[in-house]
């Protein structure tokens, strides 16, 4: 990426598009359009994937719950996108199975599923689950409860880290052409004398500089946020911002070798629990949030509760406590209001609106990001003329994935790498020396993803990095303070923070995640 610098030096041509949010679905209207040849810019409050897009319960998954629910196109549409997404970005995006165990009290259940998981495989084309008896399934997942287990059914969906696949298509978007800039806040919109949107009052949150830009289409897809933008248009909310909560377990203290599924015996509501970069995940509640959503957002006592409740269910053997999370992590998820009283019924599908000149896009969920984008970029091209025909492949490789790496790289390593930079892999690996392939600590990070965040992926804070270019604060114990000496000495200079910098991004970390990631927060969970 470019230096913000440069970028803002542009601000004041004419854009044909502005996107407003630096999300899934923001970087993927941006990129494709950049791959349109639309001259187009996109402008993000915080940073990069900093709220929904980074806080996601990482699966790219078919929407199976959705099926059940008689959510069809949302269904089909997620599993044809799992499969492109499995296809174009392995290694960043990768299989995973999932397995669900059945109790005696419970055989229709299993047989329902099983119909349902038919349905799921004819839509990707190809046979996807089996089922197991009561042996196989404790021999899957140990630590299971036994107690009147029958069966079990495998299916498999696929997991991401999903900030760093934001970053990826907003690589591939620059790549082609399209400007990104994270830390850039639309404090206005303009409009013409008809009262149509045609441009921006954006603020750089780092120097204090304000420009007016302007374009023909301003495309707000700042997620569950949108309401904030179509109110200066005069519409009324539409967006019901629902809460999803997570622990994370270092993985030596809740083993699994691939992801569990049950029902909450509360509500029926499907938890699951999966490895996931190095430690083991488990997810989500579904609760309406009510604070603001200008503050991050953090984890309650009752979903603490919530949660332990059904791993003490299912998982009696491993008698997991609060004291043995390493971190928590919350997000708030773009659903459009429909009025059910149950948040979990509410419809997964995303809509895209054009209100006096202001195109909002927004629900749906991380695996159908495309489709979102295309929709949106064909209401743009009802303003716009490309000069270039859409990209067939929507996220490039590496012409080689076989690069030169001058330090001994494992497959599984290599691997990782060169889904998470893609085009940029190649370049990545020219970059590596000894000391950057060195793995930190237990994590499958290497220093050299550090140096590489910090010279070209736009950090300002040091929660940019240690949350969202790497997830080192949420996978290591107490947000990864034990590397921070290292750190400083490997990416200050390239940062170009001074002494005094350093300690305050330090403190203002520090802060930071206790408020949204520290597992204190479960402090009084039982």
């Amino acid at each position: 990426m470019t230096s913000r610098v440069e970028k803002w030096r542009s601000l004041n041509e004419p854009w044909d598009v502005i996107v407003i949010g630096g999300g899934i679905t923001g970087a993927g209207i941006l990129r494709k359009a950049a791959s349109l040849g639309l001259k187009c810019l996109l402008l993000e409050k915080r940073d990069f994937s900093w709220g929904t897009s980074s806080r996601s319960g990482k699966l790219v998954h078919g929407g199976l719950r959705y099926l059940k629910q008689g959510q069809i196109k949302t269904t089909y549409q997620s599993v044809s996108e799992r499969e492109k997404l499995l296809r174009e970005c392995e290694g960043l995006v990768d299989p995973l199975g999932i397995l669900i165990p059945f109790y005696d009290d419970d055989r229709l259940g299993s047989f329902v599923l099983q119909a349902g998981l038919t349905v799921y495989d004819m839509i990707a084309m190809r046979r996807n689950h089996r089922k197991y008896d009561s042996a196989n399934v404790s021999m899957l997942a140990p630590g299971l409860r036994q107690t009147g287990l029958s069966n079990g059914l495998q299916y498999y969906d696929a997991r991401t880290d999903d900030s760093r696949l934001v970053l990826r298509v907003l690589s591939e978007a620059e790549h082609q052409g399209g400007v990104a800039i994270n830390y850039a806040a639309v404090e206005k919109l303009t409009k013409d004398q008809g009262g149509e949107v045609n441009g921006v009052v954006v603020k750089d949150v780092v120097t204090g500089q304000v420009s007016e830009v302007n374009g023909k289409v301003i495309v707000n897809a700042t997620g569950v946020w949108v309401d904030q933008l179509r109110k200066q248009v005069g519409e009324s909310p539409k967006m019901r911002p629902l809460r999803g909560s997570h622990l994370i377990f270092p993985h030596w203290r809740f083993p699994l070798s691939q992801a569990v599924s049950f029902a909450h015996k509360k509500d029926g509501r499907y938890i699951y629990a999966f490895p996931w970069e190095g430690v083991t995940l488990v997810g989500t509640t579904d609760i309406d949030h009510h604070q603001s959503l200008d503050e991050e957002p953090g984890i309650s006592v009752e979903e603490g509760k919530y949660l332990f409740e059904s791993l003490d269910e299912m998982f009696p053997a491993y008698n997991l406590k609060p004291e043995d999370v390493i971190s928590t992590f919350a997000g708030i998820r773009p659903v459009v209001d429909t009025g059910k009283e149950d948040p979990s019924k509410e419809s997964r599908d995303h809509c895209v609106w054009t209100e006096h000149g202001l195109l909002t896009v927004t629900g749906g969920k991380l695996t159908t990001f495309d489709i979102l984008a295309k929709e949106a970029i064909n209401k743009v091209l009802k303003v716009v003329t490309p000069s270039s025909t859409l990209a067939t492949n929507d996220l490039s490789t590496d012409e080689s994935k076989d690069v030169d790496v001058k330090c001994n790289l494992n497959d599984t390593i290599s691997r990782r790498l060169s889904g998470r930079y893609g085009h940029e892999w190649s370049t990545f690996a020219d970059e590596l020396d000894q000391s950057g392939c060195e793995l930190i600590l237990d994590s499958n990070t290497i220093w050299a993803e550090l140096r590489w965040a910090a010279k070209y992926e736009s950090i300002v804070h040091l929660d940019d990095l240690l949350l969202r270019r790497v997830r080192l604060g949420m996978i290591l114990p107490e947000g990864a303070i034990s590397i921070l000496e290292r750190l400083k000495v490997e990416v200050q200079s390239l940062l170009d923070w001074d002494d005094e910098r350093w300690d305050d991004e330090v403190a203002r970390y520090k802060k930071l995640w206790k408020q949204g990631y520290s597992p204190d927060l479960l402090r009084e969970v039982k």
